[in-house]
């Protein structure tokens, strides 16, 4: 006699979960929170089976679905932080397979963080059909009669009471993924009142350091025709499947010949071009103050923008007594040019470090 297999659909109520993010942080005692979504099915399956008592090899999750919302019509100082959102979902659909359903807020031209916004402004994001695209797929799921057997439900909002409710009439049965700070108590209730799941709840603050996603140093191999000596280098970098691999040292001379090739192209038959300060630029050399507007942090690069609007590339290579992993957008540098920004393209900056103010003698009083 075989062993019964039993099939599970993950749904995760995506925004709920990005809410719960720095409680989680919280918990772990650091001051950030990343969940590795490729362990999640992992101990969603193996709690699973040590609730219904059975072999870990007979939960089969055979979905993965993820709903969530993504801005749209914000401000372009923000395009780098859509551009990482909308790389994350790439990753989830290739890399780990997940069923991505994403629905569009309307920014009208604003911050998307709250904090980049004018204290004044009242506005308020309005997300639509995020809960609604949720509670659509697992019912039509729980209704096909082969679909699945068991529905984890990754979220925490009592909207979701009616869903799952039905779900279980449906002849389906429910495993609550949740967030204790975050789960509304009509969902946590210990004696299922509101009749909404069939097994205890599945605490992921049981399970913060399982879960949590680690960049931990691998060994990989350059990839570069161009890397002279020895080609394997420590990284915390994941490279996606079939992504070729460089190290630092390739990626910053890669980076480097680019810029210099826009600068030779575009004026290599122009000597006429005075790229002093009358023209509004500065000189190769010159000291001077921006702001980190972007971070590449898989790819180790960046790009600081200063008071006046141009940019200039920089690589983890060119900080000084700065961390990479630790550099945050917004902070405020000092760096000097090593190469002009031409063509609509970045300059490029090195000798990057912190921005120190000196004190202020304050004025004597009487």
């Amino acid at each position: 006699m075989g062993i019964k297999m039993y099939k599970v659909m993950i749904f995760i109520d995506g925004t709920w979960l990005y809410r719960t993010l720095p409680r989680l942080a919280e918990q772990s005692g650091k001051g950030e929170f990343k969940i590795d979504y490729g362990v999640l099915p992992q101990v969603v399956a193996r709690e699973l089976a040590e609730r219904l008592g059975v072999d870990p090899s007979g939960i089969d999750v055979v979905r993965n679905h993820i709903f969530a919302s993504l801005p749209t019509n914000y401000d372009h100082l923000d395009e780098g932080l859509i551009t990482r959102q909308n790389e994350f979902y790439k990753l989830l659909r290739e890399d780990y397979h997940y069923d991505t359903e994403l629905f569009n807020i309307d920014f009208r031209g604003r911050r998307v963080r709250q904090a980049d916004r004018d204290p004044a402004d009242s506005f308020q994001p309005r997300e639509k059909c995020v809960d609604i695209a949720l509670a659509s797929k697992m019912l039509y799921q729980a209704a096909m009669p082969f679909g699945m057997d068991i529905a984890a439900a990754v979220l925490g909002d009592r909207d979701f009471t009616p869903v799952l409710q039905t779900v279980r009439q449906l002849g389906k049965r429910v495993l609550l993924v949740s967030v204790r700070s975050s789960c509304a108590q009509e969902l946590a209730d210990p004696e299922d009142r509101e009749r909404v799941k069939d097994y205890d709840t599945l605490w992921m603050d049981d399970h913060i350091e399982e879960l949590e996603l680690r960049y931990e140093p691998q060994w990989l191999e350059c990839q570069s025709p161009e890397h002279e000596g020895e080609r394997r280098f420590q990284t915390t970098y994941r490279p996606r499947r079939g992504e070729p691999v460089y190290c630092d040292a390739c990626r910053a001379a890669y980076a480097q010949r680019r810029v210099t090739s826009v600068v030779t192209s575009t004026y290599e038959d122009d000597d006429q071009i005075d790229y002093g300060p009358q023209a509004g630029l500065p000189v190769i050399g010159e000291t001077l103050e921006g702001v980190v507007e972007f971070k590449k942090e898989d790819k180790g690069y960046g790009f600081v923008t200063t008071d006046d609007g141009m940019s200039f590339f920089f690589h983890l290579s060119d900080l000084e007594g700065l961390d990479f992993e630790t550099l945050e957008e917004g902070r405020e540098v000092v760096f000097e040019v090593k190469t002009l920004p031409v063509g609509g393209k970045a300059g490029a900056a090195r000798d990057v470090r912190a921005l120190e103010y000196e004190d202020e003698e304050e004025p004597l009083e009487g």
